[in-house]
């Protein structure tokens, strides 16, 4: 099982890593066109500043889901220091299986809500695509998200030690 996880982390973590660079790169190629447009042409594109957006929420919201992977996300430890290694364990797991069922109920929410906006065809202001597109980065990057927290639960229940190490390490591990 933890090698299915892990290769499965690792496909994961080339599809967010190459679809990321693909977005960056296209907004900054997008806001730098919109930049030159306006000060040598002293016109505005005006599709450029909602497709910089789009393209910066989906790269945000499918970098969350790295920001998993990586564990930089906002965690509060000073309390669980103290404790054993056996609850440190345990209340990872539980922060994971949290997390985890968090993304699932925004996946059951998001999804509908995707699909009934492709049933309005409401269009975006400017670049007059439809709007699900816009909107659809959510599930998708929760989605991403799930993955990794389902992984990281995984890889911490099939670990057999009896001392908790660091979840730095963990994940440096499960990275491979």
């Amino acid at each position: 099982m933890r090698n299915l996880v892990k290769r499965l982390d690792k496909i994961l973590t080339k599809v967010e890593e190459n679809l990321i660079f693909v977005l960056m790169l296209a907004m900054l190629v997008v806001v730098f066109i919109g930049i030159m447009n306006r000060f040598i042409l002293k016109e505005s594109l005006p599709w450029a500043e909602e497709l910089s957006r789009y393209l910066l929420i989906w790269s945000a919201l499918i970098g969350a889901s790295l920001g998993v992977k990586h564990s930089v996300h906002i965690s509060i430890d000073a309390v669980t220091n103290f404790l054993p290694a056996r609850l440190q364990r345990g209340i990872v797991i539980l922060s994971y299986l949290i997390s985890f069922s968090f993304c699932i109920t925004v996946l059951v929410i998001g999804i509908p809500f995707v699909l009934r906006l492709m049933e309005t065809n409401q269009l975006s202001p400017a670049m007059r695509i439809p709007i699900y597109f816009a909107y659809a980065s959510v599930p998708v990057g929760i989605f991403f998200m799930a993955i990794r927290y389902f992984c990281l639960t995984v890889y911490e229940c099939t670990t057999n030690r009896h001392a908790v190490e660091k979840v730095e390490t963990d994940k440096e591990v499960l990275a491979g």
